[in-house]
């Protein structure tokens, strides 16, 4: 089944066994699903955040509603519970029940609220939130996500989001995207690329000689020109790219000849 899961998906599964070993947990409950949730994005992370659910919180209710068992080796891969086989089982039948043929994080949160109420004592009390009412929540969100990227598989959405990590507090740029690209070989890019001989290594290796600055991904989304007392933004990347590093005087004769044009033509400016 896990063949399925979205890399957001798959990470809650990480954390999830990290937070029960940090809990002193030797099992994977759905409440260490749910904490994995919190931490990894998407849709799940979107519904919790909005509906004021918080992980600090929702940590502590863990923490103290569940016993520790036998602290296990860090080598030990801590099996689920059948509460935890329960919740991925019934996130399958949310995603079918949905249409989807891929498993996300909004899939395992909603498996965990189709768990039996009498089985959710210490989930609902995590939540500190309406179980009835998150679940509207996930599905409002899915059905905004779906009309805003219809035409969208899923693991481009994947791989602009690891695209957007990687770029951090930086511009995106196509590096990114093709390293985000290639980071999931089971991908249709990742698959073509490699019929081409081209690896994560190699074109790691090469993105590494390509300084930013000397490619279209380094042109300024603005630029803005004083001349006078009057300064004008300019948006497009072409104009940008012809006017950067135009002398002083070739820039007032360029924007006087433009301005004189648009007069002449009675376009945007014309009174001025």
């Amino acid at each position: 089944m896990f063949e399925r899961f979205t890399d957001r998906a798959r990470r809650t599964i990480v954390i999830a066994q990290d937070e029960a070993r940090e809990l002193g947990h030797n099992f994977i409950s759905p409440e260490h699903l749910l904490l994995g949730l919190f931490q990894t994005g998407g849709v799940a992370a979107t519904a919790l955040s909005q509906m004021g659910a918080d992980v600090d919180a929702a940590r502590a209710c863990v923490a103290e509603g569940l016993s520790p068992g036998r602290a296990a080796g860090k080598a030990d891969k801590l099996p689920f519970s059948p509460l935890a086989k329960k919740t991925l089982e019934l996130s399958l039948r949310e995603a079918l029940r949905l249409g989807h043929k891929y498993i996300g994080t909004e899939h395992i949160l909603l498996g965990i609220l189709r768990i039996d109420k009498k089985d959710l004592v210490v989930v609902k009390t995590a939540l500190g939130v309406d179980a009835d009412q998150l679940r509207t929540r996930v599905i409002e969100l899915l059905d905004g996500r779906l009309s805003a990227s219809l035409l969208r598989s899923t693991a481009l959405d994947d791989v602009l989001d690891r695209a957007r990590g990687l770029a951090g507090t930086t511009p995106m740029t196509t590096g990114h995207l093709v390293t985000a690209v290639l980071a999931d070989p089971r991908s249709q890019g990742a698959q073509a690329l490699a019929s081409l001989g081209v690896t994560e290594e190699a074109f790691a290796a090469a993105l590494a000689q390509m300084p930013v600055d000397d490619t279209s991904d380094g042109r300024p989304r603005s630029l803005e020109i004083k001349i006078g007392d009057t300064t004008t933004t300019i948006d497009d990347p072409d104009l940008i790219e012809a006017l950067r590093g135009m002398p002083a005087d070739q820039l007032r004769a360029t924007f006087d000849l433009l301005k004189h044009a648009i007069k002449k033509a009675g376009g945007p400016g014309a009174a001025a």
